[in-house]
């Protein structure tokens, strides 16, 4: 057996040993990243408070490089959520420049440009999210629920009472309060999307995140000396895990959408979105039978969001209620092969138009030399005839006729506000075009096509015009005509 024709032509294995070598040399470049990062991070509890700032800035810095080099190889058309991540990494670094000309400390989690800068990067972790999950939308509002739950029992019972009193009321702790539950819904969210697809770039994004968001909870908890130190590793160590996630190969699977997953929404699902729905007011209400000290914020702040997502997965399973019964309602009405109207949607439409004014002709169309095709060449084959029967049938007729498969090799076609002489025009055009041959496995098949034709003069029976029209065209094909 020669198999020359399955082997990789020269242009194809030079376009892989390219590709190969393009990974190659981006692996190294990710690893000697990794290894410089993580002598940073070993190096910063050990360093005066400059050399720790300069470790911080060379970080935040390294993953805008880390973004650049992402950005230089992807196409403008899927350059948003880079655009975004790369716009959310500048306002931070102007924010910890201003933060240590200021203070001569590395941690800022206040300020427009910080705020700027959490704000540009939840909304390219969202695009994200909705790039690879908008056909999964369900599954994903789901997970998002349940971790915003969890992040209004983290806020009231962890973090509320051990605020420092720069994040007691005001903006500071509104900012602070919603960061956190945005922060939580979009690492539920991401978590989520791992399940759908695990690309392996996906597990730094989400490292990210995590340690942004601990060491912004840490900061503002507490001022122990050691703990705002794991603070600063911990930001370091974000901004490293940011440049891992650009630099990584596989993060160009994240341009395409993922793979659709069935949506159930299950009786162990419903009781989980109802728990995670219920658990900040249960939460609250607990508080307030047990005298303990209530906090109306976290009230607000999770039924803003959670009921959001409520209301766009109510949105989601209605779209999807109607889209089935739009692909049901299509498929009663319409051939499973040719995808034309079936014989049951045809006579409806037939007698729709009778009851109109206007004029009606009925086309029947019977193929000559099928069943000789079915037999020589097998029902897959045949099938392919009919399909292109069906193709050639619809480039030959009016947007206004209907094209219908009414079973087996026969079609037939409604003429509405038609003149006899327009059909036989459409009639000609039908025969020369189905005379025309059809290839099959590199064999040239002549079928051809019997019509017969039936103008609606009085009828008010759509079975009346069709049987006319099918005695017309068997009339003729027992003619010879």
């Amino acid at each position: 057996m020669d198999n020359r024709a399955s082997r990789p032509s020269g242009a194809v294995r030079q376009e892989r040993s390219t590709v190969s070598a393009w990974t190659h040399r981006v692996n190294k470049v990710r690893g000697g990243y990794l290894v410089t990062s993580l002598i940073l991070v070993a190096l910063y509890p050990l360093l005066p408070t400059g050399g720790r700032n300069t470790v911080f800035l060379l970080a935040s810095f390294g993953a805008v490089a880390a973004v650049l080099a992402a950005l230089s190889s992807i196409n403008r058309g899927h350059r948003r959520f880079w655009l975004l991540l790369l716009a959310a990494l500048v306002a931070t670094d102007v924010a910890n420049v201003m933060s240590l000309s200021a203070r001569g400390t590395a941690v800022s989690v206040n300020g427009p440009a910080d705020a700027l800068g959490n704000v540009l990067f939840l909304a390219a972790a969202l695009v994200l999210v909705l790039q690879q999950g908008r056909d999964n939308l369900g599954s994903i509002v789901d997970t998002s629920i349940g971790a915003l739950a969890l992040a209004g029992v983290l806020w009231d019972l962890v973090l509320r009472p051990n605020l420092l009193p720069d994040y007691q009321g005001g903006s500071a702790k509104l900012a602070l309060c919603v960061l956190v539950f945005a922060l939580c819904g979009v690492l539920g969210a991401l978590g989520q999307l791992v399940i759908q697809r695990p690309v392996a770039a996906l597990r730094p994004l989400i490292a990210a995140i995590a340690l942004g968001l601990t060491g912004t909870l840490v900061v503002a908890v507490t001022t122990d000396q050691q703990l705002t130190t794991a603070t600063g590793m911990m930001f370091v160590g974000s901004y490293t895990a940011i440049g891992l996630f650009s630099l990584d190969p596989t993060a160009s699977q994240l341009l395409t959408p993922a793979p659709v997953r069935p949506d159930t929404l299950s009786v162990g699902r419903l009781v989980f979105l109802g728990l995670a729905v219920a658990t900040v007011p249960i939460v609250i209400g607990g508080q307030q039978i047990t005298g303990g000290i209530q906090d109306g914020l976290v009230l607000v702040v999770s039924s803003a969001t959670i009921t959001t997502l409520v209301m766009v997965r109510i949105g989601q399973l209605s779209t999807q209620r109607d889209r089935a019964e739009q692909a049901l309602r299509h498929d009663a009405a319409h051939d499973a092969l040719t995808g034309l109207p079936n014989r049951k949607e045809f006579v409806a439409q037939l007698g729709d138009a009778l009851g109109r004014s206007g004029r009606s002709s009925v086309l029947f169309c019977d193929l000559d030399r099928f069943k000789a095709v079915n037999d020589g060449f097998g029902h897959d084959h045949g099938d392919e005839v009919l399909i292109e029967v069906a193709q050639r049938l619809r480039e030959c007729v009016r947007a206004d006729d209907l094209v219908s498969r009414f079973g087996g090799d026969e079609f037939v076609i409604l003429f509405r506000n038609t003149t006899p002489d327009e059909v036989q025009i459409i009639n000609r055009r039908i025969i020369h075009a189905l005379s025309r041959p059809v290839v099959l496995s590199g064999v040239f098949i002549t079928i051809g096509v019997s019509t017969g034709v039936a103008d609606a003069n009085n009828d008010t029976d759509p079975d009346q015009l069709i049987s006319r029209a099918d005695h017309a065209m068997y009339t003729a094909k027992n003619s010879g005509a």
